[in-house]
């Protein structure tokens, strides 16, 4: 199974180690295709390079 999971990039990283801990629950379900959202080398600025249109492409392409 293919999962997607979402949490708080641009608006704060607070939540990040619990992000971490979801991911690994998430990973004995399937594949999590956004794991790079609980990475502890991003900051509040989100992904550094990409602009907001290749996020979005790249995250709809993920759900089809």
């Amino acid at each position: 199974m293919k999962i997607y999971f979402a949490g708080s990039i641009r608006g704060g990283r607070e939540d990040q180690a619990h992000y971490h801990a979801i991911l690994a629950l998430l990973r004995e379900h399937g594949e999590v295709l956004t794991e790079h959202v609980a990475a502890a080398s991003l900051s509040d600025k989100g992904e550094d390079g990409p602009n907001d249109r290749y996020i979005h492409n790249r995250d709809m392409a993920w759900l089809i």
